[in-house]
């Protein structure tokens, strides 16, 4: 019974450590994302050519021409601030190497994420290395208890 119950325990630690990790990668490659965006971007004019609403709030779809001529979609979500009206410019970034990755100039989102990644991920570290830590001590504790 005791044996059946430690490897619940350490099923389910599993599954809490491999959420943090996900949830680490995630945003790590959205903080660097728009790291990459915000110094290698290349700025250009958009055009506002609809408006987005999703789970982040209201976003704004941009049409701009990238350095090669051609035309390119993007949609600036949680948008803050006033919309812009239908055909009003838009100043976005985006990566020479690849246009499908761009954003809305400046990158606003940067200082919060930054700050958000500092309480974020040594939260999530910690809570990784405590499943961890308590899957070794369970296995030390119930199997090797010599």
């Amino acid at each position: 019974m005791v044996h059946a119950l430690a490897l619940g325990a350490i099923v389910a630690l599993f599954g809490l450590s491999f959420f943090v990790y996900v949830a680490l990668r995630a945003l790590l490659g959205i903080f660097v994302e728009k790291v990459r965006l915000s110094a290698r971007g290349v700025r250009a004019r958009g055009t506002c050519v609809g408006y987005a609403s999703g789970r982040y709030g209201n976003g704004v779809v941009v049409t701009f021409a990238d350095f090669s001529g051609m035309t390119n979609q993007m949609v600036a979500s949680a948008w803050e601030g006033v919309l812009p009206g239908k055909g009003s410019e838009v100043e976005v970034v985006y990566l020479p190497q690849n246009p499908k990755v761009a954003g809305v100039w400046p990158v606003r989102a940067l200082i919060p994420n930054a700050i958000y990644m500092t309480v974020a991920v040594p939260v999530l570290l910690a809570t990784g290395m405590a499943c961890l830590l308590a899957i070794a001590w369970i296995f030390r504790t119930v199997w090797f208890s010599g």
